[in-house]
């Protein structure tokens, strides 16, 4: 699964590499941890062709939930029924999305409550992009709420003895096929939607500071010695 990662690339950066303008740098601020519930950068098309830049809770709410109060926000979506399950069918078919991050932490259990992070970064470039679907809900006071959910696979044989699931990081190349508002096969899509190459990443033992959501500093990535 993914549930918390890092971004901290600078503007420059991030535009180049995924083509798009930042308008609102408060919301590309360094966070090295990422969270659920809170509102993150995301690529998407505006209209038919445009990318943007987008502020996004995470945690996706299909249009159909009737009280936000009794529904849990869904923050992975497996890609293998992303385009079967009511939630995220809709979503994936049209409203797909980048996700901008330099890393992603998972937890391993060595039983007994002993919880220990890693954190999981690319060897062959910095920032990336994971692959995501978005929702729109609008409440019956007419308010809406804007969310995301990120896509996951089966892990490669790095993550496997961490988690049996690891987020879809996207090659750029396949940005623009990804992003593309005018559905392209399903076969098409679901042949992007596979593990990241075991020899291009790399993780480490972290603290677990990184466990307090409320933290966000760069120590939080730096390799734990013992």
């Amino acid at each position: 699964m993914c549930g918390r990662y890092t971004l901290y690339s600078d503007k420059k950066v991030i535009e180049n590499q995924f083509e798009v303008t930042v308008a609102d740098e408060d919301l590309i601020r360094p966070d090295y941890n990422a969270a659920p519930s809170s509102v993150r950068p995301v690529v998407l098309i505006k209209g038919t062709q445009d990318r943007v830049m987008g502020a996004l809770k995470w945690g996706l709410v299909p249009p159909f939930v009737k009280d936000l109060s009794d529904w849990k926000p869904l923050i992975n979506a497996r890609s293998e029924t992303v385009n079967e399950k009511p939630s995220f069918r809709k979503a994936f078919q049209r409203k797909r999305c980048i996700v901008p991050a330099n890393g992603f932490y998972e937890w391993k259990d060595f039983g007994n409550g002993n919880k220990i992070p890693f954190y999981i970064r690319l060897l062959d470039q910095d920032l990336f992009g994971m692959a995501g679907i978005h929702e729109s809900h609008t409440s019956e006071d007419g308010s809406e709420l804007h969310t995301f959910a990120i896509l996951t696979t089966t892990s490669n044989s790095l993550m496997q003895p961490l988690h049996d699931r690891m987020p879809v990081i996207l090659r750029r190349d396949d940005y623009n096929v990804w992003l593309n508002p005018v559905q392209p096969r399903p076969e098409m899509l679901q042949s992007l939607l596979t593990p990241y190459p075991t020899e291009n990443m790399s993780t480490y033992k972290v603290s677990t500071e990184v466990n307090n959501a409320r933290n966000s500093g760069p120590e939080l990535i730096n390799p734990k010695l013992k």
